[in-house]
């Protein structure tokens, strides 16, 4: 069951700007919804345990935020995803401005989401795509709307047979904790290259003009890395690759589509026959598409 939390908000005339941000909780997501409350933006955080939510509720407030609402759900059941852009539209919200798709797991053990597939997969490809879908008519209303979404320097060169991703249940076969984290990053990497082309071939200019940006965040001792890497990293407080792509200048003169921060994309980002099978299995299997995108925004 999605329980929603939120605190009361002043009017969003005059406020900066409006960023959602999944998996907002704990590590680098924390860590960037504190820096843009400094700020004084408007912020929609994203977790999965209320009473983290409420804690983050009173942190972002007392740090500065304009108005700060908080959205629970398990983004490893696509039906709460679809619940929590559903709930996000009843805030009524007049914008979007970035939506930062942070949230993702790295699973030592293998597990499977509720519609059956590989929870890495799920949670840090699958549902990003649902719900930057979803909420693109608050994102095209936005001012100098993006979206950035979180792959890694540990994305893999190139991904394995469609099937084997998208299997279900009994159909996965095998389980390397580190293959599927890395499979997934690279996914994320794709989804933003192939979001790019979608949107920038749009007629609604609404459509064509936001930005899509993906980033290795840094290596950051969060609960992630440590799970499956150890402390190799830098603090979280230090994190601020995402900070810098979402809310600076130099995010802004990315180019759409790009990558940034930690070696270099994968060639697969490149290669359009690979961007458009991918595209065309996220939409088989979430049931979702962005062929109405136009539709949707007016």
């Amino acid at each position: 069951m999605l329980k929603v939390a939120m605190s009361l908000s002043p009017p969003q005339s005059g406020i900066q700007r409006i960023f959602f941000v999944t998996g907002a909780t704990d590590g680098i997501g924390r860590h960037t919804a504190q820096k843009l409350a400094a700020d004084g933006h408007g912020l929609v955080v994203h977790g999965r345990r209320p009473a983290a939510g409420s804690d983050l509720i009173a942190d972002l407030r007392r740090r500065g935020a304009a108005f700060v609402h908080y959205l629970n759900a398990d983004l490893g059941d696509l039906e709460q995803v679809e619940h929590l852009a559903t709930e996000t539209e009843r805030l009524g919200l007049i914008k979007i401005d970035v939506l930062i798709n942070n949230a993702g797991v790295f699973d030592p053990e293998p597990r499977t989401s509720a519609q059956g597939y590989d929870m890495t997969w799920a949670v840090n490809v699958m549902a990003p795509f649902v719900l930057t879908r979803r909420l693109l008519p608050l994102i095209s209303k936005g001012d100098k709307p993006r979206i950035i979404t979180t792959s890694s320097i540990s994305q893999s060169l190139s991904l394995p047979n469609l099937s084997e991703l998208f299997a279900r249940g009994d159909e996965i076969k095998s389980y390397s904790a580190h293959r599927s984290y890395s499979n997934s990053k690279l996914g994320d990497l794709m989804f933003t290259a192939k979001l790019a082309k979608v949107l920038a071939s749009q007629s609604d200019p609404r459509l064509s003009s936001i930005q899509c940006l993906t980033m290795d965040p840094g290596t950051v001792n969060t609960k992630m890395l440590l799970a499956g890497w150890g402390a190799c990293g830098i603090p979280v407080k230090k994190a601020n690759n995402t900070y810098k792509l979402a809310a600076t200048p130099y995010g802004e003169e990315a180019p759409s589509g790009s990558y940034h921060f930690g070696g270099r994309a994968s060639p697969d980002s490149k290669d359009d026959a690979k961007l458009s099978s991918l595209w065309k299995a996220l939409e088989l299997h979430t049931g979702c598409t962005y062929d109405d995108c136009d539709t949707a925004v007016q």
